[in-house]
């Protein structure tokens, strides 16, 4: 796929994802932007965040509601493991994992194999609170 244009409103939607350190909703990017000031319709910033996604200018994340969830991430392949209550999202990489996911894919006549991994569960933090 082709480099996207940074248009203005991709460029705020990067500035308002990169104000943030955990995953949000195209909704929770919405406001951000709207209480700064921009004037941004709710379908601009989720056709961005899908066109984004697509040339992975930008990590998703399905939550446990369901509902995509967006974060600027590495560059680097990764995978995430994610706090239910809190959202805190910690990047992680796991060689282990890449073996095992190539050969399951190799053991059954796949090619091209890729794969994603979501690891959620309960932080620290919120299991002590």
């Amino acid at each position: 796929m082709a480099t996207q244009r940074l248009t203005k409103q991709r460029k705020a939607i990067t500035e308002a994802l990169a104000s943030q350190e955990n995953f949000r909703s195209a909704q929770e990017i919405h406001a951000l932007l709207t209480a700064d000031g921009e004037t941004i319709g709710l379908s601009t910033v989720y056709r961005n965040l899908t066109e984004m996604f697509e040339v992975r200018d930008v990590d998703m994340i399905i939550g446990s509601d369901g509902e995509s969830q967006y974060r600027l991430c590495s560059a680097n392949h990764h995978h995430h493991l994610t706090c239910k209550q809190c959202g805190l999202a910690i990047e992680i990489t796991g060689e282990a994992l890449e073996v095992w996911a190539k050969q399951v894919g190799i053991d059954n006549g796949f090619t091209e194999i890729t794969h994603t991994l979501e690891i959620t569960g309960i932080c620290r933090s919120c299991k002590n609170s």
